[in-house]
């Protein structure tokens, strides 16, 4: 069996081991692209979901800035795409733009988990009024969402998913995969699996399709050109538990591109969901003031 990734659903199920003519799955119920939270207007928090989670994967995190005053916006920019024939990163940014656009969002700091990140990156390039700082969680700097090989068999996921037994088969495999990419354990409750699991079930059908056009998305414009109008400095954080889904060296390496600030923190027992494994941790380098962040520069800087 390969390695399962957390960073796409198709690499939960990817080698699933049925052969038959796929069937297309009835939508059920999605969850919210876009939450808003919070009345505060000294700074507002735009938590950007990669792949899994959603912006119930947030939660944790959400609750911590509430106490503390801050207006949060949550956006799962893959929901907002779900049937969009353009899933490139610079598409899901334009559309997470609008949102901040119709919400009236002059600047805020954006923190994008895993592909999240990939959009956070295009949208502090493309529409930099925006963004005051960026957060990048366990994702370096990704060229494109090509990122995983797609396997034909994802087209029979909708089928088993309707075969007696088939739901829990598969969530089964994906829960397997969040705990292989988790450095605890702990965070996954039983609320928080329904959570992760429940919208790919009810809409498996157009979850797998949009997997096959991220599979063949190709940017606009190569990474560099993004790199280079980036100007807003970047905080990495990085779970220090070796995991299927982390970051490559030459994911990080690449951020030695952009001309801002860059540092990056290891979160201690962490795997690839800090915001979920430890949020308190995370929290607390989203609102340190930056003049006294104690982050290594990228490169020992």
């Amino acid at each position: 069996m390969p390695t399962i990734s957390a960073r796409t659903f198709v690499a939960a199920v990817a080698s699933l081991p049925f052969v038959a003519t796929p069937v297309a799955a009835q939508p059920g119920a999605q969850p919210p692209a876009v939450t808003v939270s919070g009345t505060g207007t000294e700074k507002t928090y735009v938590l950007l979901s990669g792949m899994v989670g959603g912006v119930k994967g947030f939660g944790r995190i959400e609750a911590l800035l509430l106490e503390r005053g801050y207006r949060v916006i949550a956006i799962d920019p893959y929901q907002l795409s779900l049937d969009s024939t353009d899933a490139t990163f610079a598409a899901l940014a334009r559309r997470v733009d609008r949102v901040l656009e119709e919400r009236g969002v002059a600047s805020a700091r954006i923190v994008g988990h895993s592909h999240g990140g990939g959009v956070a990156l295009r949208l502090a390039a493309n529409a930099p009024r925006r963004v005051e700082a960026l957060y990048l969680l366990d994702v370096g700097a990704m060229e494109t969402q090509q990122g995983v090989v797609f396997s034909s068999a994802m087209r029979l996921v909708p089928l088993i998913a309707r075969l007696p037994g088939g739901r829990g088969f598969i969530r089964d495999r994906f829960l397997s995969g969040l705990r292989q990419n988790s450095g605890t354990h702990a965070w996954l409750d039983s609320a928080t699996q329904r959570a992760y699991t429940e919208p790919l079930l009810n809409n498996i059908g157009r979850v797998i399709a949009m997997a096959m056009r991220l599979s063949r998305a190709e940017e606009p414009e190569p990474l560099s050109s993004v790199m280079d109008r980036l100007d807003a400095p970047v905080t990495v954080l990085l779970g220090a538990v070796a995991n299927p889904s982390e970051p490559d060296a030459a994911e990080i390496g690449r951020l030695a591109m952009l001309k801002s600030p860059v540092h990056i923190a290891h979160l201690a027992g962490v795997g690839h969901f800090p915001h979920e494994e430890s949020p308190r941790e995370v929290v607390r380098f989203l609102v340190i003031p930056r003049t006294v962040a104690a982050l290594p520069r990228l490169g020992g800087a």
